[in-house]
């Protein structure tokens, strides 16, 4: 089962306790890579792509 919808894949990500952030800058730098995070709703820990470089598929694959 592969998710890659982004708005199914945030819907399983919140009944999980997770949510998933989307990168905002407008340019790319080594702390932004322009993708997206994975965050723990309870304590605010990002689980998978601190520098914002995490792919949907990715996330995913985590989720499962």
């Amino acid at each position: 089962m592969r998710l890659t919808n982004e708005s199914t894949l945030r819907a399983r990500a919140r009944k999980l306790g997770y949510s998933i952030h989307k990168s905002r800058s407008r340019s790319i730098n080594e702390d932004n890579l322009g993708k997206y995070a994975l965050v723990k709703e309870d304590n605010k820990s990002v689980v998978l792509g601190e520098r914002f470089d995490a792919s949907l598929e990715e996330i995913a694959e985590y989720l499962t």
